[in-house]
């Protein structure tokens, strides 16, 4: 048996976070999730809880992409509740992180099926368009990145986001994630299996600033080799070290993955709370529990989330 050494965790000045813009089929926020992530549901659960498309005003959004309308409104609603005007995120200081793991699907099936349509579509363009109507309607010409994929994209991207904070490359930040499914649902069918709970669309965004205080750690690990214990076990060791999380922020994952999270965290002692969407929102995940814990008041978090074949955790000493 091959003993795997734990994951080195990174470390990074932790940001704050100005606001969080959230849209889910629950409704728009946080206060609208209904009840916590790991909760038994009292009914039989839906294989996709979709979200409704945003009506934006304006002739540029009448040709737009059902994933570039929710990431504008998410923008615009982490706005609101941070307080800033938009015209703050015009210039080159704002940098931007879109993470998705199935918005490329719809617009690749469109392009192909859906002849009939006014919607302008290109293949494998969601990465692009969607930080291009972003952009272009806030006027944003800092750095931006996409990572494609679930729940431990989302946790690297409010990484890099501190770091580029930490390294002056940015004065704030935008993380934002949007996962579209219902157009692509047939092709899900046969991954449903594999979750513990419903898949959920969404938007999600996250602006950040300098300023929180504590230190930030992230490590991610593959899920081969020893199996999910050893790879989860590392690298919650490498992230917590001594700590025992207030919340934990759940992003998702297989049943492996679930049981060997709980007994990991188990063996630390304490009894955190658990928080994020009651579903599988997959690059959504880790912004939905952070706007979760937030909502309780702050206190420290440990996100997680697992996609594929790699597992990643984030340490967040505050979420104020």
């Amino acid at each position: 048996m091959t003993t795997l050494a734990p994951p080195a965790a990174t470390s990074a000045p932790a940001p704050r976070i100005s606001g969080i813009g959230v849209l889910t089929g629950w409704g728009e926020g946080a206060s609208a999730l209904p009840v916590p992530a790991g909760s038994a549901p009292t009914v039989a659960p839906p294989m996709l809880l979709t979200v409704p498309t945003p009506a934006l005003d304006g002739e540029r959004f009448r040709r737009a992409t059902r994933e570039c309308l929710l990431a504008v409104a998410a923008v615009r609603a982490a706005l609101a509740d941070a307080g800033v005007d938009r015209a703050e995120l015009a210039g080159p200081r704002t940098g931007m992180l879109y993470v998705t793991a199935t918005a490329y699907a719809a617009a690749n099936r469109a392009f192909l099926e859906d002849e009939g349509s006014t919607t302008l579509h290109f293949p494998y363009t969601a990465p692009s368009a969607v930080p291009g109507e972003v952009t272009i309607e806030y006027g944003i010409r800092g750095p931006y990145v996409n990572l494609m994929g679930g729940a431990p994209a989302a946790l690297s991207g409010l990484w890099y986001a501190a770091r580029w904070l930490a390294d002056g490359l940015a004065d704030r930040v935008l993380v934002l994630a949007v996962e579209t499914m219902h157009e692509v649902r047939d092709l899900l069918r046969p991954a449903r299996r594999l979750y513990r709970r419903p898949l959920v669309e969404g938007a999600a965004c996250v602006l950040l600033e300098p300023g929180a205080g504590g230190e930030l750690r992230w490590a991610t690990a593959a899920l081969d080799g020893g199996g999910p214990a050893a790879a989860v076990t590392g690298v919650l060791d490498g992230v917590l070290g001594d700590a025992v999380p207030a919340v934990v922020g759940d992003g998702g994952g297989t049943h492996a993955v679930a049981r060997a999270e709980r007994a990991a965290l188990g063996r630390r002692g304490g009894a955190p709370a658990v928080v994020g969407a009651p579903g599988e929102p997959l690059g959504c995940g880790p912004l939905l529990a952070l706007a979760g814990a937030r909502t309780r008041g702050g206190g420290s978090i440990l996100l997680t989330g697992a996609w594929r074949n790699e597992y990643a955790a984030l340490w967040w000493p505050a979420t104020t």
